[in-house]
């Protein structure tokens, strides 16, 4: 009789443990969703079907220098705060502006185009006052995951920035920034016809 009650009671208990076990057991959020929620950047990956990397969106300071020329004097300086907005304008071509804030509050501005050709992107400028546009090769922009790394080389400054994607803008530049996109849209997007 023991035998008998003993089967049908362990199945029983058995049947119950395992629903409990399922119904107890909390879904944990993934890291995504913690990481994300915390530090404002973008983890998930955007599915790019095409040869051009999908640069476009908002991207935030992760670190960056800016080193110029004053009086013979090469000084190189962190920056402390910067945000690119990037569009996409067509299929190889992108429209950027973005602030950069050094240390000392300085705040530097810039907007224009990148081009996308043979492998590798270019920035876009116009020739004012003209609309006559020329590409130039002294920019190197990479695309990473979520990262986009931008190193600008000229006669007397050198830029290098690591940004990762974000879903807002750095609140203590987001003034400048949108006074930086009515520059672009005017001078950049309009002009040229987007």
């Amino acid at each position: 009789m023991f035998v008998k009650l003993y089967i049908p009671i362990s199945l029983f208990m058995l049947f119950f443990l395992t629903a409990c076990k399922q119904e107890f057991i909390p879904k944990l959020p993934t890291i995504f969703q913690v990481d994300s929620k915390k530090s404002g950047f973008i983890r998930e990956e955007r599915e790019n079907l095409s040869d051009v990397p999908d640069i476009y969106g908002t991207y935030n300071l992760i670190e960056g220098s800016y080193s110029y020329g004053a009086n013979g004097i090469l000084k190189k300086e962190k920056l402390k705060a910067s945000t690119i907005v990037i569009e996409k304008l067509s299929e190889n071509e992108f429209g950027f502006y973005y602030v950069t804030e050094l240390n000392d509050s300085l705040i530097n501005r810039y907007f224009g185009g990148f081009t996308y050709k043979d492998g590798k992107f270019f920035q876009k400028v116009i020739d004012y006052p003209s609309t006559n546009t020329m590409l130039r090769d002294n920019i190197t922009l990479t695309k990473k995951g979520n990262l986009l790394r931008l190193e600008v080389n000229s006669i007397d400054e050198q830029r290098s920035i690591l940004w990762g994607r974000s879903y807002d803008v750095t609140e203590s530049i987001k003034e400048i920034l949108e006074e930086e996109k009515g520059n672009y849209v005017s001078l950049y997007k309009e002009k040229l016809g987007y």
